[in-house]
Order: C-alpha cells, then sequence, then structure tokens
C-alpha cells in the first residue's frame, strides 16, 4: 500500500500505469488502439503490473496518442489522486459524524470510478465495507471475511509498515471479533504494536493509534492479562504525550490503574488515577469525570476526593 500524498516521482509504477489505463477509458480507447506502434499488447500490461516503468519515450508516444502532453499527464495525475482522496475523505468525515446513509450516498457516486491509486481504492474500500455492516447490509461474520480480504489478514501481521487505513480495518477485525469472544486478532494487534521492528504512516495513525491502544488494553483487560495492559496502555500515553494527542490519555491513565491495581501494584495504581483525573480536570469535561468517578470508586473503595488529597 502507499502513502496518501501523491508525488509522480516517488509514485509505484504500476498506480501510474492504472492511471494511464483510466485515461484511455475516458477516451474510449482500447488498449490495442493505444499500443499499436508504440509497443506490443503484452509490455503494456507489463507496465499496467508494475513490473517495470515506462520509459520515457514510449510515455510521450501514449500522452500523444491520448491528446496530452507529458506535463499534463503528470498534472492531471497528482490532481486526479489528490482530488479523489478528498471525496473519500469527505465520505470518511460523515462516518465520523454518524451520517451513514448520507456516506454511504456519497460513496456510491464513486463506485464506477477509475482509482488512481492503490491507496486511494483500500481507503475506499474500507469506507463501504464499514458502511454496508453499519448500515445492516452484512453480517459480523461476513464483514471480517471483507476485512480480513482487504489487508490480507492475518498474514500481513508479519508486516514491518502499516499505513492509516490497514491500522483502522485491524481495528474493526479486534472490535468486532472480541464481541463473540475471539481474542487471537487482539493478541496479534499487541504484538504489532510492542514489536520495535514495525512502523507506522503517521498523518492519520496520530490519532487512531490511541482509539487502538485504549480498545487493546480493555480487551487485554477482560481477559485479565494485566502485565499486558500496563504494557500497552503505558505505550499509548508515551504516544498521547510524544504527539500531543490528549483525547484518549485519560482513558489510558485509568485502565493503567485499573490493571496494575489488579497486580497489586497499589502506589503506581493510584498515582495513574490521579493522573486520569487531573487530565480530566484539564479537559474540563463534568460527565466523562462522573463516569470514571463511578468506575474508580467501585473499583478502588475509595472515593475520587480522597484520591485527589492523598
Amino acid at each position: 500500500m502507499t502513502h496518501m500524498e501523491v508525488n509522480f516521482l516517488e509514485t509505484d509504477s504500476r498506480e501510474f500505469g492504472l492511471f494511464l489505463d483510466g485515461l484511455r477509458i475516458e477516451r474510449n480507447m482500447s488498449r490495442e488502439d493505444l499500443c499499436e506502434d508504440i509497443m506490443s499488447l503484452s509490455q503494456y500490461k507489463r507496465y499496467l503490473r508494475g513490473d517495470t516503468a515506462i520509459p520515457n519515450d514510449r510515455l510521450v508516444l501514449i500522452a500523444d496518442k491520448l491528446k496530452f502532453s507529458i506535463s499534463d499527464i503528470h498534472l492531471m495525475y497528482r490532481d486526479k489522486s489528490d482530488n479523489q482522496f478528498n471525496k473519500i475523505n469527505e465520505v470518511y468525515t460523515m462516518i465520523q459524524s454518524h451520517n451513514y446513509n448520507e456516506a454511504y450516498t456519497a460513496a456510491m457516486k464513486m463506485r464506477n470510478d477509475v482509482f488512481v491509486s492503490s491507496f486511494n481504492m483500500l481507503y475506499y474500500d474500507f469506507c463501504m465495507i464499514y458502511l454496508q455492516h453499519k448500515l445492516n447490509m452484512v453480517s459480523d461474520v461476513h464483514v471480517l471475511e471483507l476485512y480480513s480480504d482487504l489487508v490480507d489478514y492475518p498474514e500481513c501481521a508479519s508486516n514491518n509498515s502499516f499505513n492509516w487505513v490497514e491500522m483502522n480495518v485491524l481495528l474493526q477485525i479486534i472490535n468486532i471479533s472480541s464481541r463473540i469472544e475471539n481474542y487471537e486478532p487482539a493478541d496479534l494487534m499487541y504484538k504489532i504494536l510492542t514489536s520495535n521492528d514495525v512502523s507506522f504512516s503517521m498523518s492519520k495513525n496520530i490519532n487512531l493509534l490511541p482509539t487502538i491502544y485504549v480498545t487493546l488494553g480493555q480487551i487485554l483487560g477482560k481477559q485479565k492479562k494485566y502485565p499486558e495492559v500496563i504494557e500497552i496502555t503505558n505505550r499509548g500515553i508515551e504516544h498521547c504525550r510524544k504527539y500531543e494527542v490528549f483525547s484518549a490519555l485519560a482513558l489510558l491513565f485509568l485502565i493503567n490503574s485499573f490493571a496494575n491495581k489488579d497486580l497489586g501494584n497499589e502506589d503506581v495504581a493510584i498515582q495513574s488515577a490521579r493522573n486520569a483525573f487531573m487530565q480530566l480536570y484539564i479537559e474540563n469535561k463534568p460527565q466523562k469525570f462522573e463516569q470514571f468517578r463511578y468506575s474508580f470508586e467501585n473499583k478502588f473503595n475509595m472515593s475520587v476526593d480522597d484520591l485527589i488529597c492523598l
């Protein structure tokens, strides 16, 4: 999978080849007509597969046959990729606002588009699968199959890098699987997040990863894997502090506190709980504060007022 920002010089040759083939389709031209007097059809297909980059001299001839200059081709590739990404991003924004019907209508308008990059296609397919599940078009079992096919799960767990969409898909897999008490995806995610050999693209993952750390901490807690909960929440807290992402920080502290409490680490548990409530005080979220208060006082058998005064 590729990066979001499209730069022609850095772009995978397969994606550029697919973009050219999309222009061919838009020009109502057959592959045979496009290739005539330029290259064999088999060679053209090798370019589409990304086996090799299209030589500049042949690209000039292809562009000319499509009635564009090379400069036109490069600019159109960049602009089309950016515009297409923005349209998919609008669908995802609707999803985040829980406007699922509106998002599905917008996504369906794009269903016949020629996708400029494999990342855009991955992003679009993720949105469509997510919407179909939310709109009860597919069952939990079926959506797990669709998500797994989309990112080649579980084989993808051996990857050394993950983009934002791949991480989002894995988040959906662990959420849905845990509801039916299948914790294997959560265990695989734990290995991914605690590996020092794995890297993440940090465009949108900066904001997504805290949610994953929280979700994983909660699922591991249900399995009473308290050392793993502490490890994953500590990593989540470090991430939030490093990138100044605070929306999940209080909950990470609270989950960490509960796990330490269950292991008998009273002093660490108290300090983590205090950090959770201090973070909520900074965020000025009274409703969330009361929710945390109820959970804390049931777990620790002490009042939050006493905690703050310690």
